[in-house]
């Protein structure tokens, strides 16, 4: 399987029984509380959003490191706290623990499925469609095709998932991936989901039109797997997109056109994540829209004029989601003029980043050139080259991480070699640089 093996974390000695077995982890298991900080948790990894151990989406502990469940480890079996050399057993095979189960339960002797509808990762699968990650690599579910954990597959924590819930039976260690319920907020599939294709996208091929099913109508390949998923927009989070506070939605506090619309991070009762709903009112700077030369399924009222009578107030960002803009009309013949200026979305930038800056009036402010590793961004395109946007779950707030080696979509390119999977270089004329983007809507 294709993971990031997590080598020396921990030079623990194990202090076992006789009988060999161990009665708890030396480590801070994944799920609880990180007492000892991130280097204290089995994973190596301290979630945000919770402030729980957590597993690390695409990076995973080799054999006989210490775990606490079958996710922590490559093989998705951890035994008596050591991650085994061996993979977990598939649904229904023989067992003689718990451990060794790809699912976390073995009744009966023999592994009991976590999810009865598809196969969770770590299991045997003859095609992407049979695992509940929609991704089968040499003969075994993946759990990596994106950023996140998606919906249907294993998981401990909330924040791992791309829908923000981790739903788990009574007294279970183990549950699913879903969509945090949100009464209200539209049930698209929100970014880091596969979508389209998924992992059976060929380079090249047609992409879902309008971005198909994904909240930020951005259904296209993640750098690391070519897999299509829906990738996170720019600046604040249209409707549908998870959020933790009213701000990190478009149109909430702080930001533009707030006092025009009743934007909000709806949550449940219990729930720390939510997602945007910006209610009836018109479409507030950043949300989604219609351009006036495609039509397609979203709204031609931005909250700064329609789209009939001001064509260029729905325009393009970086990733060529087309998004309200602050004002009606933008001058994109100097794009450099636009640094430091106010931003929903790098739409009202010209192509530059728009980052959340903390403490500014406007929140949202237009950056001057690609983020450096390090910076504040908010989607992959904000940062550098090769530089992936490492973005916690319901967060408008990511950082540039190390280089992947390949440019994704949206970053700058001046040939086609430089992207990921077969992603074309657009330059535009005249010009000598331009993005890895194949498709704009």
């Amino acid at each position: 399987m294709k993971h990031i093996v997590l080598i020396g974390l921990l030079a623990s000695i194990f202090a076992v029984t006789g009988c060999g077995h161990k009665d708890h982890a030396d480590c801070t298991t994944t799920g609880e509380q990180c007492t000892n900080g991130a280097a204290g948790c089995c994973t190596g990894n301290c979630d945000e959003l919770t402030g729980a151990c957590s597993r690390i989406p695409g990076m995973c502990l080799a054999k006989d490191e210490e775990c606490s469940v079958g996710p922590d480890c490559c093989s998705f079996a951890c035994v008596d706290f050591k991650c085994s050399g061996d993979q977990c057993k598939s649904d229904n095979e023989s067992c003689g623990s718990d451990g060794e189960c790809c699912g976390g339960v073995c009744d009966n002797g023999h592994c009991t499925p976590l999810n009865a509808e598809c196969k969770t990762s770590g299991n045997s699968c003859g095609g992407n469609s049979e695992c509940c990650s929609k991704y089968c690599v040499n003969g075994l579910c993946d759990n990596a095709p994106s950023f996140c954990t998606i919906s249907g597959d294993s998981c401990v924590t909330d924040g791992e998932c791309c829908g923000g819930l981790c739903a788990k039976a009574d007294g279970a260690t183990l549950g699913t991936c879903a969509l945090v319920p949100s009464s209200g907020a539209s049930g698209c599939a929100s970014m880091g989901e596969v979508c389209g294709a998924g992992a059976d996208y060929q380079p090249g091929a047609p992409l879902p039109t309008c971005g198909g099913e994904c909240c930020s109508r951005a259904c296209f390949p993640y750098g690391p797997t070519g897999v299509l998923i829906c990738q996170p927009p720019s600046g604040c989070r249209p409707a549908g997109e998870l959020c933790v506070n009213d701000s990190d939605c478009c149109g909430g506090p702080g930001n533009p056109d707030a006092d025009r619309t009743n934007t909000q991070c709806r949550k449940e009762a219990g729930f720390t994540l939510g997602r945007c709903d910006q209610g009836n009112a018109c479409a507030p700077a950043g949300d989604i829209c219609r351009l006036a030369t495609t039509s397609c399924n979203d709204t031609d009222r931005c909250c700064a004029g329609t789209v009939q009578q001001f064509p260029e107030v729905c325009r393009q960002d970086n990733l060529g989601i087309p998004r309200c803009g602050i004002g009606t009309t933008i001058d994109c013949d100097d794009p450099a003029s636009h640094a430091g200026q106010p931003c929903a979305t790098s739409a009202d930038c010209c192509g530059l980043p728009c980052v959340y800056v903390p403490g500014s009036e406007t929140g949202y402010v237009c950056g001057s050139t690609c983020v450096p590793e390090g910076g504040a961004c908010t989607t992959t395109a904000d940062c550098c080259a090769g530089l992936p946007c490492n973005i916690p779950t319901g967060s408008t707030e990511g950082t540039c991480g190390a280089t992947q080696g390949c440019a994704d979509y949206g970053q700058m390119c001046t040939d086609s070699s430089q992207c990921c999977n077969g992603i074309p270089c657009t330059i535009p004329a005249g010009q000598t640089t331009g993005t890895c983007q194949g498709v704009i809507l």
